[in-house]
């Protein structure tokens, strides 16, 4: 009997359930969302800065070449708390799509996370194929001229996939759309404000997170 319940001990001892500790911070993100017809980028949809309606943009592809989306968050690493990750990690918006309703904002980013570390992605992994944090924003147009329009405003951490399942956070988010066309947004695009670049800094919680 003795010898039985130490061979049992050791079993349940084996399959123990592995221990999961919650994971919690500040972060920061920078980022740009283009509507360029790069490879991956379709059904986007520009806004003029001022018109209502729903609008989409996306980033260029994780593979693409484009330091600023390839430095651009420490939130995928958890503060390289996550092994093996290296902060900034690098994301794209694919994409990044909002409604507009008298100047107000309303919309949702799907943050891809390409890799989790700094520099280029260089894996043949599909941006569809990859772990993704969702967000859901509401902000308001603050500014607007006919190469600009400034908006700022607030984000929730909705989940997302993968290991991000159990994610959590909220914060602060601005941005301004504008043209890197060098004929500018009225001249070379119709008014269109093909580009845009934004920043969110907020707190993150994943009490399923798993060193």
């Amino acid at each position: 009997m003795r010898i039985l319940a130490i061979v049992l001990g050791t079993l349940l001892t084996s399959f123990a359930p592995t221990s999961w500790a919650s994971a919690e911070g500040t972060f920061g993100l920078a980022a740009m969302v283009h509507t360029p017809n790069w490879p991956n980028n379709i059904d986007v949809m520009p806004w003029d800065g001022s018109s209502g309606g729903e609008f989409v943009y996306r980033a260029i592809p994780c593979s693409g070449n484009a330091p600023m989306n390839n430095i651009s968050s420490n939130l995928p690493t958890y503060n390289s708390l996550i092994p093996g990750s290296r902060s900034p990690a690098s994301t794209r918006s694919h994409p990044f799509k909002f409604t507009v309703r008298d100047g107000k904002l309303s919309g949702t980013i799907n943050l891809t996370v390409c890799k989790l570390g700094s520099g280029p992605t260089k894996d043949e992994i599909a941006d569809g194929n990859r772990d993704r944090i969702f967000v859901n924003f509401q902000a308001d147009a603050t500014k607007r001229t006919g190469e600009e329009t400034v908006f700022s405003g607030t984000f929730k951490i909705a989940g997302g996939t993968g290991r991000y399942q159990r994610l959590t956070g909220d914060g602060v988010i601005r941005g301004y759309f504008m043209c890197f066309d060098p004929k500018g947004c009225v001249e070379g695009n119709g008014g269109k404000l093909r580009d845009m670049q934004y920043v969110m800094e907020g707190r993150f919680s994943d009490p399923a997170f798993r060193p």
